[in-house]
């Protein structure tokens, strides 16, 4: 089945016309496989996607090194007097000397948490959950991409061939202006007949300018979603071939529930929250840590060494309720995020039902708009032949023009909709790229 970005019939629209290009020198011609290589390589949205996929993994060890022991070491060197308080009796005297010396000290400190119930598991958890929560916007970021380079490319080639209808239209306009010009030189119309093609002429031409300034302007929109401020001259392609998805109502709702990035996002989000609940909650038991310590200290070489261990029971007793309000906030966020979830799953039930009738209706359109173009074309046949034998009027041949010029454009404009529809329905699914390699599919040509 030919895919529905493919706009141009070959007996319609013609493939590339020197309207649509003149203001290109040699345009280069860019497939949809190219526009969306281009853009993962060069949009910046996937890189910050893809740093913040690693700051979560570097998150990760950050948790686990509670697990180690910290080691530190100091040197000082002091120069200080020997002064000390007051002599006993009256009246009080201060002995000041103005003697001073050296003290050199040199220390290594090392300290473990032995136990903390909890707390460092919950937090090693949490940013895995983040973690997780990361690649998935990674992904989510790379299909939204897809998207949007898919609904621009599809504009620009709906402009492009808005324009050949254009140019069809001009030509339609021109025959009519020359027959109308003949049979008024030859007495058999008015000036009118003239005056009328000469007008329908000059706003098809003005419909041509149109048509190509949105063209430009669409343009710029596929630059952006590539992430390229492009300089060269360059023509979108219609995609040649592709399959045109079998709807299944359940069948594509189950793959969204399935696939979907935000949806295991949420998810993963709300497991991290649920660890910011047992870290929490693990804050209202003690912790164990060890301390111990090696010095080397004197006031003149060598140094004398000195070493000391201890440990220490931390007891929260009272600090306020704060460990009682931290838990009841993640809590509370933990239950929001799992509303969020459900909302979200509810949304993409919606979207993709919606898509479905979205490709359904636009389908229908497009089978419509084929046969009202060749029913305009042929009823502007009937209406030119007339109007030369002279039993026709020229009103009678430009609303058989305009006509066949809306039906042509009726037909382009419902085509890229269903093109851009069936590209946001493989979006809500979370199938626009491989599921398995987040890559371009291999079918796309």
């Amino acid at each position: 089945m030919d895919f529905p970005g493919a706009l141009a019939d070959a007996e319609d629209l013609p493939e590339s016309t020197s309207g649509a290009s003149a203001s290109f020198d040699r345009p280069f011609r860019l497939t949809l496989r190219a526009a969306l290589g281009i853009a993962l390589r060069s949009y910046p949205g996937i890189g910050a996607a893809q740093q913040g996929v690693l700051a979560s993994k570097a998150g990760i060890g950050v948790a686990q090194s509670q697990y180690y022991p910290t080691l530190s070491g100091a040197t000082t060197y002091t120069r200080e007097t020997g002064n000390f308080g007051p002599q006993p009796g009256f009246p009080f005297t201060i002995p000041e000397s103005p003697v001073s010396f050296d003290f050199y000290q040199a220390q290594l400190t090392l300290s473990e948490t032995l136990f903390s119930f909890g707390r460092r598991r919950s937090q090693v958890s949490q940013n895995r959950h983040l973690y997780n929560a990361s690649r998935s916007q990674h992904r989510q970021t790379l299909q939204d991409t897809v998207l949007n380079v898919e609904k621009a490319f599809f504009l620009v080639l709906k402009d492009q061939n808005l324009v050949a209808v254009d140019e069809l239209t001009i030509a339609d306009y021109r025959i009519q202006e020359e027959v109308a010009r003949v049979r008024y030189k030859d007495g058999v119309a008015t000036s009118y007949d003239v005056l009328n093609a000469r007008v329908n002429l000059s706003n098809a031409r003005l419909s041509r300018v149109t048509d190509k300034n949105q063209e430009r302007i669409d343009r710029l929109g596929l630059d952006r979603a590539m992430g390229v401020v492009a300089h060269a001259s360059y023509r979108v392609v219609a995609p040649s071939h592709l399959s045109s998805p079998h709807l299944d109502p359940d069948r594509d709702v189950a793959l969204a529930l399935s696939h979907r990035p935000d949806l295991k996002t949420l998810t993963e989000q709300a497991l991290a929250q649920k660890q910011v609940v047992k870290f929490n909650q693990a804050q209202f038991f003690p912790t164990v840590q060890t301390v111990g310590a090696y010095s080397l200290d004197s006031e003149f070489f060598p140094l004398v060494y000195n070493w000391s261990v201890g440990t220490t029971l931390t007891i929260p007793i009272f600090n306020g309720f704060q460990f009682v309000h931290q838990t009841q906030m993640a809590r509370a966020q933990m239950r929001q995020m799992i509303f969020q979830r459900e909302d979200k799953r509810q949304q993409a039930i919606v979207e993709v039902r919606s898509d479905i009738l979205n490709i359904k209706t636009y389908r229908q359109k497009v089978a419509a708009d084929r046969e009202i173009v060749a029913q305009a074309r042929q009823n502007l046949y009937l209406a030119e032949n007339q109007f030369r034998v002279g039993t026709g009027t020229s009103v009678a041949v430009t609303q058989s023009e305009r006509d066949l010029a809306s039906a042509r454009s009726n037909l382009v404009r419902d085509r890229a909709d269903l093109s851009i529809a069936i590209a946001q329905l493989r979006h809500d699914q979370g199938i626009n790229l491989d599921p398995g390699t987040h890559r371009i599919p291999r079918d796309l040509p």
